[in-house]
């Protein structure tokens, strides 16, 4: 049996057609994925009893700023193209952080599957049940040249 590889924001839509009759708006789209990856961070926080993490818009715009750029050079890296460290994007995003993390993840994969292939890592597992976060931002994008390369951002912080 031959399995397409659809990225997420594809299979909401198709889900969405299918239950809706339509295509919702790209706003509605961004809103269902970015609920979707909240609900697992904090499904696999409250499964060892931590608090649950509320969206943050600039630390969306730290990791869509982030994601955007790794695309642009090709790679999956904490620094960013230029250099740039998650605290000068951070700062930059004008997030006033007492406290930082960030995950990344290349996988052809929905919000389950990524937080469940961080879960499988030391560090990553570290950052998503670290007790001294508060909020997170998230960005994902697929290569449109190689829909193989869909990219993960998940940034965690606390002001």
């Amino acid at each position: 049996m031959l399995h397409a590889i659809v990225s997420p924001r594809r299979f909401v839509l198709l889900i969405a057609i299918a239950l809706l009759g339509h295509a919702p708006s790209p706003q509605a789209m961004e809103a269902i994925w970015q609920a979707d990856i909240l609900f697992q961070v904090n499904a696999a926080r409250a499964a060892q009893t931590l608090p649950p993490l509320h969206w943050n818009d600039r630390l969306a715009a730290t990791a869509a700023a982030h994601a955007a750029d790794l695309q642009r050079c090709r790679q999956l890296t904490h620094e960013g193209c230029d250099g740039n460290s998650l605290p000068q994007r951070a700062a930059q995003a004008g997030y006033a952080f007492r406290r930082i993390s960030e995950n990344l993840a290349l996988c052809p994969c929905d919000a389950a599957g990524v937080v469940q292939l961080w879960l499988l890592s030391d560090g990553h597992r570290r950052n998503l049940l670290d007790p001294d976060v508060s909020e997170l931002g998230a960005d994902t994008r697929a290569d449109a040249a190689d829909l193989r390369r869909q990219q993960w951002v998940l940034v965690m912080g606390r002001e």
